[in-house]
């Protein structure tokens, strides 16, 4: 069995930081030379410290070949953990800045595919319970729920939006109900469907359809439902989450797409779509998903409600 005391005592004791930011800079750039410029430092000075390091973890971490550096399952392995800690060094120089400045308001908000005309409105709530030069960093990340819920957990999101999986899968975690939306389809004002009424699902099987991929959870809800309608999928299937490929499909390939509500009304407004006339029966309950520990911290908490402010006083979903 391989003795690992040497390498743990050196990742404990004897790694330094300079050395996992010269690690990211040799995965990123896999070229010495790159890497002196990238560092300001000498080609000679980058493969000692490389060897030092390597020395230390007792592990190759690259392998030298004619293209260049190619790293090893160790040094891929390291090389993310080091990504981690540089993430969280930054977070911690915000937390920091935040706990010496705190009238600067930053949240990390995680919405699923198809959430995101919340965030607008929800953000123009949030100003004006505040004077007009209250900074304020807000990010968002837009990524289906099961993407989201490791980076929450993590802490790199403070809040996730999203339609939860298996209650018994999130039971560390704090749930607001937000809204209930549906799922809808949706063409270019220009199709042939657009004006219809009363429209089958089968009327659309000669349309590319354009769906979520078939990992996600809304895709499983939507399959089910089209076992219940006893429609089968047509011939040609997009699976995509991008919006600007939905949008192209629709708009040029004359293709029906299965949105969500609130996604559907938002670029309906915008006379992108024309939301079609037919009864899906599916419906998905949105909720804000935060940590339970440590605590969201005030800025979080405070985003949160106007999250549940907005899906309470909009029609952004069907409410309860």
């Amino acid at each position: 069995m391989t003795n690992t005391a040497p390498l743990q005592n050196f990742l404990k004791r004897g790694l330094k930081l300079r050395q996992l930011r010269l690690l990211l800079a040799l995965d990123n750039h896999r070229h010495v030379g790159r890497v002196a410029d990238a560092l300001n430092i000498t080609q000679p000075a980058v493969s000692k410290a490389l060897a030092e390091l390597e020395q230390g973890l007792g592990v190759p971490l690259f392998l030298r070949t004619p293209k260049g550096l190619e790293p090893t399952a160790e040094g891929s392995c390291l090389a993310r953990y080091a990504e981690i800690i540089e993430e969280d060094l930054q977070r911690a120089a915000l937390a920091l800045e935040s706990v010496s400045r705190p009238q600067v308001w930053r949240v990390s908000l995680g919405v699923m595919h198809g959430g995101t005309p919340i965030v607008s409105p929800t953000l123009e709530r949030w100003r004006k319970k505040h004077p007009p030069a209250t900074p304020l960093d807000l990010t968002v990340h837009e990524a289906p729920i099961d993407t989201l819920l490791p980076l929450l957990r993590s802490g790199r999101l403070d809040i996730a939006v999203g339609a939860p999986p298996e209650s018994s899968t999130i039971a560390d975690l704090q749930i607001t109900p937000l809204y209930v939306d549906n799922m809808v389809w949706v063409v270019s004002p220009h199709h042939p469907m657009a004006k219809t009424s009363h429209i089958r699902l089968h009327d659309l099987s000669d349309y590319i359809w354009v769906m979520t991929p078939r990992a996600s959870r809304r895709r499983a809800l939507v399959d089910a439902a089209l076992r219940r309608h006893g429609v089968a999928e047509p011939a040609q299937v997009v699976e995509t989450l991008s919006h600007e490929t939905i949008l192209g499909l629709v708009q040029r390939q004359n293709a029906v797409a299965l949105v969500m509500g609130g996604l559907a009304r938002s670029f309906e407004s915008r006379g992108l779509v024309q939301i079609l006339d037919i009864e899906m029966s599916q419906v998905l309950q949105v909720v804000a998903l935060t940590r339970q520990q440590p605590l969201p911290s005030a800025a979080a908490l405070e985003l949160l409600d106007c999250l549940a402010e907005q899906a309470a006083s909009s029609s952004f979903g069907l409410q309860d």
